[in-house]
């Protein structure tokens, strides 16, 4: 079981230091791997002596369980909102399409340690980031469940749910915004017109029960 020392003692001064050493600890991670990363990099990143940091957190592995908490829980939170006053089913998918790229292309170190170190965590702490994160998925299949094709039957929707995050989640492996002349609202504006376009238009389904 993954020991919590940050179920302790919390208040906004407390929260706000353990946040800034969180995306410190996503950045040595990201760098380096989890496997190499250490607590004293992690020290050296955050400018907070090696001491300090197990007031705010037990261990590494309870780093990257709250660094990837808190991503799921800061994007469930951020579709909750943008979703707020839209009723139209493609306004509403385009929208969270915005929310999840503007969220990690900001914070793209937390989306390459997210990416690559579920299956790192173990027992509680894996069961846990993976029931956020189901949550969060189960979010945007209800958006994608909205849509109705412009003729015959949608493709199962959480295959097509499944295919958008693969679309989303991947763009960490190639977009520099340095390099590459789009913004992320114009990156999120592409993904929603490529998805729909396929998604709703599609009459290639057969119709049978979805699964799991």
């Amino acid at each position: 079981m993954l020991p919590l020392q940050t179920a302790r003692k919390r208040t906004p001064a407390f929260d706000g230091k353990r946040l800034h050493l969180l995306d410190a600890a996503a950045r040595v991670f990201c760098a380096v791997g989890y496997d190499k990363a250490s607590m004293r990099r992690v020290s050296a990143e955050a400018r907070v002596s090696l001491a300090g940091i197990y007031h705010y957190v037990a261990s590494k592995e309870e780093l990257l369980y709250w660094i990837q908490l808190h991503t799921f829980d800061s994007l469930l939170r951020g579709l909750e909102n943008s979703l707020d006053g839209l009723v139209d089913p493609r306004q509403r998918l385009a929208a969270a399409i915005r929310n999840h790229v503007r969220h990690f292309g900001e914070n793209m170190h937390k989306l390459k340690v997210c990416a690559r170190e579920l299956e790192t965590l173990e027992g509680e702490a894996y069961d846990d980031v993976r029931e956020r994160r189901r949550s969060y998925f189960e979010a945007v299949h209800g958006l994608v469940k909205e849509l109705r094709p412009r003729h015959g039957v949608p493709l199962g929707s959480w295959l097509a749910t499944a295919n958008l995050f693969g679309m989303l989640n991947w763009f960490y492996q190639w977009y520099d915004p340095d390099r590459i002349r789009v913004s992320l609202d114009d990156l999120a504006a592409q993904q929603t017109a490529l998805f729909l376009d396929g998604y709703t238009a599609s009459a290639s389904g057969d119709g049978r029960r979805e699964t799991e």
